[in-house]
């Protein structure tokens, strides 16, 4: 590529960057494009763009979902310190009916433009049952059997029962649905669960628990399997059968003789829970929290500088529905200015007690700055009461960069100057010319990320160029850079024989200087290399015979000097045979 062409399209990059700077994207996303009728999924509404003015996005109405609740995640990035961040809105989903459907796209008219999502087709299937937890084939150790259990009736040996922990509850309260399986012979195939659809509720965590219990005499081993469930809905919802089928061995009478202990025969047997009604209350209007919480608050430190960012740190936590708690909202003092805030869930194991809101807070002069954290309410599920977390003020200290200062007031003195010069030459009375475009040019490339990316453009300007120099050098003389390669390689033996005063040492590493030199000529190893290959290669590539036959000479030389052990030459024969090798090796152009 022409290095102008690829100059031009870097600089228009970066200032398709700059002039864009203050635009935005909005996007969708669901976590799952295929549902159960008794699942939920979740919608995310995306929007990324500059954190000085995100616009906000009101909650979304579908005609084929039920929106179960609503929570924020934002988050920020500083990138040569341009600061973009993202708020994503997350809702909470249940399809209403089976079928295919279609989250419609979502537009958001901002600074003069509409930005549009895309829309996302769901599949509803039928209610499914409970599939990430499978209820274990447990046994009970032979020592704890008797005869005894040839007689027991299949009804009372094996059957299973559902119940919550409360029968009535708030809208968003944490309800314990458990299943339990007691079970007093072996299980001869793993039991196969259907849970309730559970309509009307949002599903959390399920977990299973085994032990061991006695009912009238009996032992009993005991699967429990536990689903936490949190109401959407306002009334009577009834929670469905569960179902539960098992293979399990067959003590009836007819097989109650000797062969009995050598073969077991099995049973299937289908066992069925009774429904359970839940009487849902409604939260007071305009509550969203549900539970009873605690509020505290923490900045990093609490003398700062001005234009050094610093973290707000706010935890809610305590005990009930942790989804439904919402960011509070701050006020700030003038000389502080608020960026978006990112959120995490709290958690102690697996159990969640809270939420982390971490906001980005900008100091923008000195003096004394206040961060007031505004009261929250909360319906108090304990007392039936709504709570108030109480409202908490944070004040810091800002000081004064003295840095920042000195080089605004150098800048305004100049401006101050350079206004006085224009006024003092307006005689006729004619309106100032207005410095504010200037000013404003000004303060953009006074700007140190500006030159940072121009001084790493620069650079790689001279970088680019330096390469291309560089390939064309190796591309025009090819073969003169494979010859100093070629040389390198065998400088050492033609040292080595130019200082010796010995002539078969002076031969012997002229001979191996010599090989290695055509060796990496020709692309061949030194081993095994002779006159006669090395003649072959040399006229495959064309060189000129009379030449060729000076190398053989050249090689034939010290073979014959070396085999003969005749060292009468002197220092004369040896210089000049070594001056005559480098003319030959001069001439030789391939």
């Amino acid at each position: 590529m022409n290095i102008k062409k690829l100059i031009t399209i870097i600089m228009f990059c970066f200032f398709t960057t700059v002039i864009y700077a203050n635009k935005i994207e909005m996007y969708s996303s669901v976590n799952k494009t295929s549902v159960a009728l008794n699942e939920t999924l979740q919608l995310t509404i995306s929007i990324t763009g500059d954190s000085k003015s995100l616009p906000y996005f009101s909650s979304p109405t579908l005609k084929d979902f039920n929106t179960y609740g609503s929570s924020q995640s934002k988050s920020m990035s500083i990138i040569n310190g341009q600061i973009t961040n993202t708020v994503s809105y997350i809702y909470t989903l249940s399809p209403k009916k089976e079928g295919e459907y279609e989250i419609p796209s979502f537009k958001l008219d901002y600074d003069g433009q509409t930005y549009e999502t895309e829309p996302i087709k769901i599949s509803v299937s039928k209610a499914q049952t409970v599939s990430s937890v499978s209820v274990q084939n447990t046994q009970i150790p032979q020592q704890k059997q008797s005869s005894q259990v040839y007689n027991f009736d299949t009804s009372k040996a094996v059957f299973v029962e559902s119940k919550v922990d409360k029968k009535t509850a708030y809208i968003n309260e944490k309800i314990i649905y458990t299943f339990s399986l007691y079970t007093s012979v072996n299980l001869l195939s793993n039991p196969s669960y259907q849970a309730p659809s559970f309509i009307g509720f949002f599903t959390g965590n399920t977990t299973q628990n085994n032990y061991r219990t006695q009912i009238n005499g009996r032992n009993y081993v005991v699967t429990e399997v536990s689903t936490e469930l949190y109401p959407q809905q306002e009334g009577n919802i009834k929670i469905d059968k569960s179902m539960l089928a098992v293979s399990i061995e067959d003590f009836s009478k007819n097989y109650d003789d000797f062969f009995a202990s050598f073969f077991r025969r099995s049973k299937t047997v289908e066992l069925v829970t009774d429904e359970i009604n839940v009487k849902v209350l409604k939260v007071p209007q305009n509550i969203s929290m549900v539970g009873n919480f605690k509020m505290s608050a923490t900045v990093d430190k609490k003398d700062k500088k001005e234009n050094e960012p610093f973290d707000l740190k706010i935890t809610i936590s305590g005990d009930g529905n942790i989804k439904t708690i919402q960011e509070p909202e701050i006020m700030l003092s003038d000389n502080l200015k608020k960026y978006e805030t990112s959120e995490k869930i709290i958690k102690q194991g697996e159990k969640e007690t809270g939420k982390e809101f971490t906001t980005l807070i900008m100091p923008l002069s000195a003096g004394e700055g206040e961060i007031k954290i505004l009261s929250q309410k909360y319906f108090d599920m304990q007392t039936k009461q709504i709570k108030i977390l109480p409202a908490k003020n944070i004040k810091v200290k800002i000081l004064e960069d003295l840095s920042v200062k000195k080089s605004s007031d150098t800048i305004n003195n100049n401006m101050i100057q350079s206004k006085e010069i224009l006024d003092y030459g307006n005689t006729n009375n004619q309106p100032n010319i207005n410095l504010s475009f200037f000013i404003k040019v000004y303060n953009f490339i006074k700007r140190p990320v500006l030159w940072i990316i121009l001084g790493s453009l620069i650079i790689l300007y001279i970088l680019i160029i330096l390469i291309i120099k560089y390939v064309d050098y190796v591309n025009k003389d090819q073969q003169k850079l494979k010859n100093k390669k070629a040389y390198r390689k065998s400088k050492k033996y033609f040292q080595k024989a130019k200082k010796t005063k010995n002539a078969t040492e002076f031969y012997e590493c002229m001979y191996k200087g010599l090989l290695e030199y055509f060796a990496s000529v020709v692309g061949q190893s030194a081993d095994g290399l002779t006159a006669y290959k090395i003649r072959k290669e040399l006229e495959e590539k064309a060189v000129n015979s009379e030449l060729i036959k000076q190398i053989e000479n050249i090689i034939d030389e010290c073979s014959v000097v070396l085999y003969s052990q005749n060292s009468t030459n002197n220092n004369e024969n040896l210089k000049d045979f070594y001056n005559k090798t480098f003319d030959v090796l001069k001439k030789l152009d391939i």
